[in-house]
């Protein structure tokens, strides 16, 4: 048992990929797909706000936050349909490159309630500086409470 045990150590330090194929049977609590174009969109629309409010941030709110619960293991699907775009929120310790033809995919758990900014981090084009990223953690069971219901009617 015990070399069968160091044969698994030595395989996962050799093959990363063999380490990308158990953290894929891990299972997330919650999947989002992130398909990035120049108006990005997170299986919704969000957009960066035109005029902004008092208390709001220019060039950083939009108008659909990613509303995710605190606590939770996430798993994120990024892609791109256009051009490269790089999915990147640095409060949370999150940059994913977003590529044509390809799914990446990233898994975050947020420990506090709060809204965290970002931006693509890739220059992607002409509407680079207008894609805004907007985090929104709450309470589980506020998501709950909130999201769910509003997904499920």
């Amino acid at each position: 048992m015990a070399d069968a045990k160091e044969q698994l150590k030595a395989k996962l330090k050799a093959d990363p990929s063999f380490r990308a194929e158990l953290k894929d049977r891990i299972k997330s609590a919650l999947l989002s797909k992130v398909p990035a174009t120049q108006a990005i969109s997170y299986n919704f629309d969000s957009y960066m706000l035109t005029e902004v409010q008092p208390g709001q941030l220019r060039v950083l709110e939009v108008d659909e936050r990613l509303v995710l619960p605190t606590n939770t293991l996430v798993r994120l699907l990024v892609t791109a349909s256009d051009v490269l775009h790089s999915w990147a929120v640095p409060a949370l310790g999150i940059k994913m490159d977003a590529v044509p033809g390809r799914l990446n995919q990233v898994w975050l758990s947020i420990n506090r309630e709060g809204v965290f900014y970002g931006q693509c981090s890739e220059l992607c084009g002409a509407n680079h500086s207008f894609m805004p990223i907007v985090v929104e953690a709450i309470s589980p069971r506020q998501f709950l409470t909130e999201y769910v219901k509003k997904w499920i009617s």
